[in-house]
């Protein structure tokens, strides 16, 4: 099968996407005190109620385990709460605390200047294209099976 000269300059697009926004949240959510996959557990958790532990693994493609001594971290710090699911008492509940949603604020600041920032440099007839353009290949990613789990 041959590849078009647009499919040829998707990875190395998205590398270089990836390692920009990288970058970028690595610093942003330093700035704030937490690690970027900490961010990203924040963000999750404020954007959802009655999330589980077992939900966020599925939204962030982390392993339990892994996220499980991230959430105890945060906890620690004071920014997460865990209190037991009053539906099935067996389960956890996660939830940002006062402090945990003042820390969502803030990077969730720090990434919307960055972002209005950027789209500053996009012409203003192009910004609903490269939206929609975003929204088509992260539709396409989630629907392909993961590029590093090796065949069966």
């Amino acid at each position: 099968m041959e590849f078009s000269s647009a499919q040829v300059n998707v990875r190395e697009t998205l590398q270089l996407l990836v390692r920009r926004f990288g970058l970028l949240q690595k610093d942003s959510a330093q700035c704030c005190g937490v690690s970027v996959i900490q961010s990203h557990i924040i963000y999750e958790i404020s954007r959802r109620s009655r999330l589980s532990l077992n939900d966020l693994s599925e939204a962030l493609n982390v392993d339990t385990s892994t996220l499980s001594r991230q959430v105890q971290q945060l906890v620690e710090a004071g920014l997460v709460g865990r209190h037991p699911d009053p539906q099935d008492r067996r389960y956890v509940v996660l939830s940002l605390t006062d402090a945990g949603n003042q820390q969502a604020e803030a990077v969730s600041g720090l990434m919307e200047d960055y972002i209005r920032n950027l789209f500053q440099h996009v012409p203003p007839d192009k910004q609903a294209q490269v939206l929609e353009s975003l929204q088509l290949l992260s539709d396409a990613m989630g629907k392909s099976p993961n590029c590093c789990t090796p065949p069966l």
